[in-house]
């Protein structure tokens, strides 16, 4: 938690010194939605580091920017959370796509997507790489006879289709499907 409140004030002070010259302390705690002491303990943790300088401007000013070193660990911090975000996201797509090879070899034609979902980009491609119409549907009765359904993590109600037909995207997610 805490390194991750590092990361959210180090990209607000980047973020936020780009738009305007000043940033208060203040401004950094709403923009990370910390308390203002919890702010004051990391800005002063991250100038330790090395990672932000802090200027007195006047008795009651100070001004906060990035060092090169802050600069680079921003940048680390982000590729690497990219780097783990598309590793999942290549898991996500290959359990899908086994799903939906599995689904048409099961004698299914579609692929329905039940509401909205975070993944509708992989199921949509998974249909296609199996073979199979697409289908985004909002709501359970539009569903044809004969569509494998994922019920999206975003759908409220229950889905009136049998569970041998579909696949909880909430479950796949975290790992129970």
């Amino acid at each position: 938690m805490e390194q991750d409140s590092e990361f959210l004030l180090l990209s607000s002070i980047k973020d936020l010194t780009a738009r305007q010259r000043d940033i208060s302390q203040r401004d950094l705690a709403r923009a990370i939605n910390l308390s203002l002491g919890m702010t004051n303990v990391l800005l002063k943790r991250l100038s330790q580091k090395g990672f932000i300088l802090i200027q007195k401007i006047s008795s009651r000013n100070v001004t906060y920017a990035l060092t090169p070193e802050g600069m680079n660990e921003v940048a680390g911090r982000t590729y690497r959370y990219l780097k783990r975000t598309m590793k999942t996201v290549v898991t996500y797509k290959e359990a899908v796509v086994t799903i939906a090879r599995e689904a048409r070899s099961r004698g299914f034609d579609s692929l329905a997507l039940l509401g909205r979902s975070d993944i509708d980009f992989i199921i949509e491609y998974a249909a296609q790489a199996a073979g199979l119409e697409y289908l985004q549907l909002e709501k359970a009765a539009e569903i044809p006879g004969n569509s494998f359904v994922f019920v999206s993590e975003n759908h409220e109600g229950k889905a009136s289709v049998p569970e041998a037909r579909t696949v909880n995207i909430y479950d796949l997610l975290s790992g129970e499907a």
